[in-house]
């Protein structure tokens, strides 16, 4: 090792100075997980890692070594890390190659490789982006009958306007007109009272339900 370096057991000894008998074992435990560690070859001085394996002791858990006052444990970490090279951090997990890397792989030429990289990096940036959409995708279905539909307030995050109010007082004074006696005696039309059929001369011109519904609509649009 370098000489400039400080090491690791000068700094176990200027932290447990002053500290409890409790904290003292605690960086002990650290200290000790932290030297064999280094004797393995493993530079993962991380709080996650050496965290996980004091708790197992008895000692500080990751959380402790994260909290304000596990401060001094931190410090231990950073000192090991710095002595021997290694990382106070874990290292983000790289993903495992797929498919795709082993097509990149059997291309001989690299700038085609690099295109066709470039094709696949966007290809999962597009598909990571759909999932992030379909996750946040809300869909409301709203049973209600139409007349008493309504919007709702802003705080259910959801606005639902009944498909009536998008009507326009010419649509709903075109559906007046169509059920209108002026235009029935107009056409020769005549309309059944209990079923809403429209004929003519005992043949269907609409069939069973037209001017039951249009009137439904027109009451509907008028509340």
């Amino acid at each position: 090792m370098k000489q400039h370096k400080i090491s690791p057991d000068q700094v176990l000894v200027a932290l447990q100075l002053g500290a409890t008998t409790r904290t003292q074992k605690s960086l002990d435990i650290v200290h000790a997980i932290c030297s064999e560690q280094h004797a393995a070859g493993n530079e993962d001085f991380s709080v996650a890692t050496i965290g996980r394996l004091s708790s197992g002791r008895g000692g500080p858990s990751p959380q402790s070594i994260r909290n304000s006052t596990g401060e001094h444990y931190r410090t231990l970490l950073k000192a090991w890390a710095n002595y021997v090279d290694g990382a106070a951090r874990k290292p983000p997990a790289r993903a495992e190659p797929g498919v795709a890397d082993d097509v990149l792989d059997m291309i001989p030429d690299s700038s085609v490789r690099a295109l066709v990289g470039s094709f696949l990096a966007e290809n999962r940036k597009l598909k990571a982006e759909n999932n992030l959409l379909k996750k946040k995708a809300e869909v409301v279905i709203d049973r209600r009958p139409m007349a008493k539909m309504a919007v709702t307030g802003p705080q259910s995050g959801v606005q639902v306007l009944a498909p009536l109010s998008t009507l326009l007082p010419l649509e709903v004074d075109a559906l007046r007109h169509a059920i209108s006696d002026e235009l029935l005696t107009k056409m020769g039309w005549a309309v059944d009272g209990k079923t809403g059929r429209v004929s003519k001369g005992g043949h269907a011109i609409f069939r069973a339900g037209f001017v039951t519904a249009i009137k439904k609509v027109l009451d509907a649009a008028s509340t």
